[in-house]
């Protein structure tokens, strides 16, 4: 062959590969490009607080590519129809505070374990607000999940605790730590700022020592905004919880007891506070050991209200973690878990005064906005991830039926299914 002939035959190449690769981004698997159809007999909104009927929701590759009522969005001749029109529908839920791993045994099969059983439950994202001892291995299943390696929850993984399990001490060590978790691949950061707690006798005052400084905190703030990560503080109440605030973190976890003038800052900044309570309740027994008749538990439920009627936007958190060898947090003494359980805490919250719209709110839309993922998840509408999930009944009446979450889809697959049958493909005759 001549060089004319041969530089010929590598330009056709060239054109016919170019022309058979998809565009970037795109999987290589045609079947993953195919139509789904949901049929959703109630789908829950949370911007109109209501479930809309009779909608039907398209899916191509992870993304849903149109939703709204039968009459208006037809299904596609061959489109892969998902019955759902007896159940309700729901944007898969956000749980903003959990532990994957707790440093003992191997931290990528805990963590793995701890994911799935979230995602069962239909949790398809996770925040993960320090690894307790398994170091990066919540940034390694992050890469595993997102490479389709590992089918497991959508994670934004903050690594080891800054200036706890990664050490850091001053404002320069806050920014170098800050600069080594965005280097590891972390979304954010999580920070101590209250230690050791104790309830004064006389009228149950929870007293709460201080463990990171004010400039240090602003430290941290500045630089992990430098890296488009965001900061959540452990903050129960006093001083390590008032320089949180002043500082411009982006979330605060738990606000305990917060008092009258860190409710009117936070409301002033429109910081979010999630407060995690199922870990509270397992706490409570050695808590009144110590401070009877005083707990964290007992004193959640009024810091908790004070919040929510001053208007603070709550998060949904629930600080499930591992449990190894019957140690750790143990929401469910039936399966002796927490991954899995976690929404337990729906109906908690409805018996503190939310109303079950408000306690979905938090898992979906709220939660969305405090990990800055509102354009992607937190509702089912055009454009955002395929992260679907359904029960049998409907939790605006029962709130307890998001414990008997049937039904899981995460970024257009199905992960878990006990309410239909296999999908049908469509015909042409029936899409009409």
């Amino acid at each position: 062959m001549g060089l004319k002939a041969a530089l010929t035959t590598i330009m056709a190449l060239g054109v016919l590969v170019g022309v058979s690769l998809p565009p970037r981004g795109w999987s290589q698997n045609p079947q993953a490009r195919r139509v789904v159809a949901v049929r959703a007999g109630r789908m829950f909104d949370p911007k109109s607080g209501t479930n809309l009927p009779d909608q039907v929701v398209l899916i191509q590759g992870e993304r849903i590519t149109d939703v709204g009522p039968a009459g208006r969005v037809k299904v596609p001749a061959g489109a892969t129809v998902i019955d759902l029109s007896r159940a309700t529908v729901l944007p898969g839920l956000i749980d903003g505070h959990v532990h994957l791993t707790d440093g003992k045994g191997d931290q990528r099969q805990q963590a793995i374990h701890s994911a799935t059983e979230s995602l069962k439950a239909g949790y398809t994202t996770l925040v993960t607000q320090g690894s307790h001892g398994g170091n990066y291995a919540d940034v390694e299943l992050k890469k595993e999940s997102d490479s389709g390696r590992v089918q497991g929850p959508r994670l934004l993984p903050a690594g080891p605790i800054l200036g706890g399990e990664l050490p850091a001490k001053g404002p320069d060590a806050f920014r170098a730590g800050m600069r080594d978790l965005s280097q590891h691949g972390a979304d954010h950061a999580k920070i101590t700022t209250t230690g050791m707690f104790s309830f004064k006798p006389n009228g149950g005052e929870m007293v709460n020592e201080p463990v990171a400084t004010l400039d240090e905190l602003k430290a941290a703030v500045d630089e992990a905004h430098k890296h488009g990560m965001f900061v959540a503080t452990h903050s129960y109440g006093g001083p390590g919880l008032k320089w949180a605030i002043d500082a411009g973190v982006d979330d605060i976890q738990h606000a305990l007891s917060a008092d009258d003038a860190d409710i009117k800052a936070l409301r002033q900044k429109n910081l979010p506070v999630t407060a995690t309570i199922l870990d509270l309740r397992q706490d409570e027994p050695g808590d009144l050991k110590k401070f009877a008749p005083y707990s964290k538990w007992r004193l959640a439920p009024q810091t908790w209200k004070k919040m929510m009627v001053a208007g603070i936007r709550l998060g949904y958190g629930s600080g499930a973690t591992p449990v190894t060898n019957g140690q750790g947090r143990i929401f469910n003494t039936a399966c002796q878990c927490s991954h899995g359980v976690q929404s337990e805490m729906f109906p908690i919250f409805v018996q503190w005064g939310a109303t079950p719209v408000y306690a979905l709110r938090m898992a979906t839309t709220v939660n969305a906005e405090i990990i800055h993922k509102q354009d992607s998840l937190g509702t089912i509408e055009k454009g955002k991830f395929a992260d679907l999930i359904a029960v049998a009944g409907d939790p605006l009446k029962d709130i307890t039926e998001m414990q008997r979450v049937k039904f899981v889809m995460k970024g257009g697959e199905i992960v878990k299914n006990e309410l239909t049958a296999a999908p049908s493909r469509t015909s042409s005759a029936q899409a009409k």
